[in-house]
């Protein structure tokens, strides 16, 4: 096991930020740091994501899913946006997005939802054999009036733009978390689909496949024993290049010597900076 602990427990965030930066997993599963970082990105999303939540549980109305967003929004979205991005008006399309996004919201029209926020724990089997601990949420479960499909559901507010970029990373989380609805109703979900508040609610989605669910067991696999073949020196590693991520979304960036930004003196080095953007709104 490494570093790790007998009795750790894994999750998909795990397995896919050990491919991000090793130095920025030690500090946040390893070494337990009390206090991450936030960002402003992750502030709104967790504020959308809650209200939706709430919708889907019948606590609330799509009408005061926007009143609560417009009450809650300056209390809860209190870190501040990229200064690049904050220069060029990014704060307030940010929070116009949102009511936008609330005002359409179509209520997930033909579809029934079964859960939300369901938080599971299963034994993920390894394709070497084996298993380990591994924990989920799934935003939403549904099942579609007219087919009776199944479908796991998961709210991003990641842009459709940079969505078809990471298109097949994306779907591993959901996934994985199959493995869970197989144990609990005997069958994978027929449909895996995303809910992309940022693009006005749009909902790829895509075909459940027996072959890619292999293919991500295999994934998985690997990450877990990349994890646990780990020695000291091979986790005290910064990324050699720090970029963005490093700089304004890393919970790890106040320990971390990549978190500091440097002032961009080129124009090429701010353009790259600044092109992050393209995959927002």
């Amino acid at each position: 096991m490494g570093l790790l602990s007998d009795d750790h427990v894994y999750s998909y965030s795990q397995l896919n930020s050990f491919d991000e930066c090793r130095y920025g997993f030690y500090l946040q599963r390893i070494e337990g740091m009390e206090e991450q970082a936030s960002n402003a990105f992750a502030e709104r999303g967790s504020l959308i994501h809650d209200l939706l939540d709430q919708w889907a549980k019948k606590k609330i109305t799509k009408e005061q899913m926007l009143e609560e967003y417009e009450r809650r929004y300056s209390e809860e979205v209190i870190t501040a946006w990229p200064r690049v991005l904050a220069a060029k008006g990014y704060a307030k399309k940010a929070y116009e997005n949102g009511i936008e996004f609330l005002e359409n919201f179509d209520e997930f029209e033909g579809y029934e939802v079964i859960s939300a926020e369901e938080k599971f724990k299963i034994n993920l089997p390894l394709s070497i054999g084996g298993t380990r601990p591994f924990i989920g949420i799934i935003d939403m479960l549904l099942r579609e009036k007219k087919t009776g499909d199944l479908i796991i559901c998961d709210h991003k507010s990641k842009s459709l733009q940079s969505f078809k970029k990471e298109e097949d990373e994306m779907y591993r989380q959901q996934l994985l978390y199959s493995t869970y609805l197989k144990e609990k109703y005997g069958d994978y979900p027929a449909r895996l689909m995303f809910h992309l508040f940022n693009e006005n609610g749009v909902k790829p989605e895509r075909l459940f496949s027996i072959e890619q669910y292999n293919e991500t067991l295999d994934w998985a696999t690997k990450q877990i024993v990349g994890i646990e073949e780990c020695s000291v020196i091979d986790w005290l590693v910064c990324k050699e290049k720090p970029d963005y991520f490093c700089w304004n979304i890393c919970s790890a960036r106040k320990l971390c010597p990549n978190g500091v930004q440097p002032d961009f003196k080129s124009k090429k080095k701010t353009e790259e900076y600044e092109g992050y953007k393209d995959n927002l709104f």
